[in-house]
């Protein structure tokens, strides 16, 4: 309420007879215990709400009684909460400009065409501002709307519910094993043109499915739909509805149902698409099924149903919490809460919130902020990763719209606010102040430099058992779980070729023996031929008998047999390399990880310190770097290593080993004394990484350096 309970402008208004537009709906709504009075303008597409106190003036406006008449009538029934007579200007003259007033005195043809052109030109600001969001209204669907809502009244309606939550629950509960296949298809190609292409149709149906529930929904309730049409978004025709009906609608349940409506039917798609998707061969059925799942999934969940984001989920929020224009207000609690305790400058005039909305606002705009800018700032680092130019263009609009508008509007708002005007010197030094100390400390301020790797407790590579040549096991020298030393003999195989092939070259290196003798008796010239032969004989017997020697397997170092059966062993043929078995060792002091292989420049010149941790003890443990190795080939030292296992590592769907990374990863093997004696190798292991201390500035031009360089190929 203003200061002053009369104005000096009032006798210009008093006399003026004001009566609402004919044709507007007008509900009574509850937020939070208290009515609320909704007035919706069904030609002109807008609602707009009142408190009980407004509505006393505003529900007067017949055009019977003049604006004093009915000024003086409210401050009989309300008394010391009457509006005061500037608050009635404001009012009246937010009425003229929403287009909701009519006066006694016909406005003059000028005035109407000026009005006209303003709210085109209001319209035509919005599409400037927001060029990637152009509406384009096609025809009235209600006849339509009405033909089909029988499909969604009464108990039809409830039966649709039923079957969604038996379609949604069967799919929920095949879904945790279809994970790993749905991460291995679309990783790289999700972006490529051909899929672009398939998602250009499939991603059109499924928003008309989503538009056409809002339209039955507010059907279902009783509400009106007389415009449906196209909107470009980033230039891309989208259907849409407009079910501002529902905005009238009493029942908070009603509205909440409507503006989820959209989100049920995609929720239902992406539950139908996984079971086609699971039964269709591979090809053009199977690939619409899986773009039909992450539109109507994985974009209901980050973006059309996650209420930190202005669209279907936010409405749903607001209605069952009862905040309408959360955002807004939102926005201007902290803007207060700000001015008072920056600027030490309070609003009086502005209204208080409910310690239940405070406490809502707190959480919500600083939550919504951070949410926004990570949404779309990781859409455009994930374009950037195939379409640099469009990513990079999508998170400069980003940035822009996001955080560079806001604070210009901040900046402008503060400068013309004649309510700040004395504080704008104090303001100016805390800015500075501010911008200061926030440069200060991204520049120079260091900040613990870490970061976490994944990896397996490694089995070193004496303690495979290999076969060193080609055979067939024969014999089993030592128990399974037995103790064994370095160099015991462990498995003998047999080669009946070999031994073959042994005995004719020793009988070859005897014969050879035998004429160098006969030369250096009867030819003497043929003495060095016959060396020769010798030698040449001597060395393949040597290669043989090292083949010979490798039919008995040793161990490579001490430790603990572990084998097959004897039984499953024993008549099986090995080729060389094939793995037989394993000499566990005593202990386990060594885990191999992965890291990205943008982390090599610090490994190499700033690695501080690293601890590992089991994922089946809470203790860490101090390690050191015995070795890191660029993985060339790109392979994974474990499976447990990949996405689809559990690990961090993306791997590659187009390759044929599973252990294919996606992009290049570092080898790190990091040595401990402590590890437990019992740890059991192939468990999955964390390695933090220290690298010391750094601020933020280096880190983010070292990101940026490496965004571009991966761009170029240089990194």
């Amino acid at each position: 309420m203003s200061e002053s309970f009369h104005s000096q402008l009032w006798y210009r208004v008093a006399p003026l007879k004001p009566a609402l537009k004919p044709g507007l709906e007008i509900s009574l709504h509850s937020y939070l215990g208290k009515p609320w009075f909704v007035v919706r303008d069904p030609v002109g597409h807008s609602h707009h709400r009142f408190t009980s106190e407004t509505w006393a003036v505003v529900g007067a406006m017949s055009g019977a009684a003049t604006l004093d008449e009915i000024w003086q009538a409210a401050c009989d029934r309300l008394g010391a909460r009457a509006p005061a007579q500037d608050d009635i200007l404001h009012l009246v003259m937010q009425l003229y400009q929403s287009d909701l007033l009519l006066v006694d005195r016909v406005p003059l043809a000028e005035e109407l065409v000026e009005r006209m052109g303003k709210k085109r030109g209001q319209k035509r600001s919005r599409y400037f501002k927001n060029p990637l969001s152009v509406p384009l209204p096609l025809f009235n669907p209600d006849r339509l709307l009405t033909w089909l809502a029988p499909l969604v009244s009464g108990w039809v309606g409830w039966l649709w519910a039923i079957g969604w939550l038996a379609l949604v629950g069967a799919a929920l509960a095949v879904l945790p094993a279809s994970l790993d296949d749905l991460r291995q298809q679309g990783v790289r190609e999700i972006l490529a043109l051909q899929n672009l292409a398939l998602m250009a149709v499939v991603y059109p149906l499924v928003k008309l499915v989503h538009e056409l529930a809002h339209g039955l929904a507010v059907k279902r309730f009783g509400g009106t739909c007389h415009e449906i049409g196209v909107m470009f978004l980033v230039f891309y025709p989208v259907p849409y509805v407009d079910a501002s009906a529902s905005a009238a609608f009493p029942s908070k349940w009603a509205r909440a149902l409507v503006g989820a409506a959209g989100i049920l039917a995609e929720i239902a798609i992406a539950a139908a698409a996984l079971f086609l998707w699971r039964a269709a061969e591979p090809g053009l059925l199977r690939d619409a099924a899986y773009n039909a799942m992450l539109i109507s999934g994985l974009s209901t969940l980050l973006v059309n149903g996650n209420p930190l984001l202005k669209f279907d989920g936010y409405y749903v929020m607001s209605d069952l919490i009862e905040i309408p224009n959360l955002q807004k207000r939102a926005n201007e609690w902290w803007g207060q809460v700000l001015r008072r305790w920056l600027l030490d400058a309070a609003t009086p005039d502005a209204p208080r919130a409910t310690p239940f909305e405070a406490r809502v606002f707190a959480i919500y705009a600083p939550a919504a902020f951070v949410y926004r800018m990570t949404i779309m700032l990781s859409i455009a680092l994930y374009v950037a990763s195939r379409y640099f130019i469009v990513g990079v263009a999508l998170a400069l609009w980003s940035v822009t719209q996001g955080l560079i508008l806001p604070i210009g509007k901040l900046i402008r708002k503060f400068g013309t606010d004649t309510r700040l005007a004395e504080k704008r010197g104090r303001a100016g030094v805390l800015a500075l102040a501010t911008a200061a100390a926030i440069l200060a400390f991204v520049i120079l301020v260091p900040l613990p430099l870490r970061t976490t790797v994944q990896g397996v407790v490694w089995l070193p590579e004496t303690a495979y058992l290999r076969a060193a040549t080609d055979g067939t096991l024969a014999e089993v020298l030592v128990r399974p779980g037995s103790r064994v030393e370095d160099g015991q003999p462990i498995l003998r195989l047999e080669d009946a070729d070999l031994s073959a092939a042994r005995d004719a070259e020793a009988a070859r290196v005897a014969e050879a023996r035998q004429g160098l003798r006969i030369a250096n008796v009867e030819e003497r010239n043929a003495i060095a031929i016959a060396a020769e032969t010798l030698a040449q004989a001597e060395a393949r017997l040597a290669r043989l008998d090292d083949r010979v020697a490798g039919l008995t397997l040793r161990a490579g170092a001490a430790g603990t047999l572990d084998l097959p059966p004897p039984d499953d062993l024993i008549g099986r043929y090995y080729a060389q390399g094939d793995r037989i078995g394993h000499v566990l060792p005593h202990t386990a002091d060594t885990i191999r990880a992965v890291a990205p292989e943008y982390l090599a420049e610090l490994i190499d010149r700033r690695l501080v310190l690293a601890e590992l941790r089991l994922t089946t003890t809470p203790e860490t443990h101090a390690a050191h770097l015995v070795r890191s190795v660029p993985a060339a080939e790109r392979q994974l030292p474990s499976p447990a290593l990949a996405q689809a296992n559990g690990g961090p590592i993306a791997t590659d769907p187009m390759a044929q080993e599973a252990t294919t990374a996606l992009d290049p990863v570092l080898v790190l093997d990091l040595h401990s004394e402590t590890l437990a004696a019992d740890t059991p190798f192939g468990n999955r292991a964390y390695a933090r990484l220290d690298f010391g201390t750094e601020p933020l500035a280096p880190r983010a031009l070292r990101a940026t350096r490496r965004v571009f360089l991966r761009h170029f190929g240089n990194d």
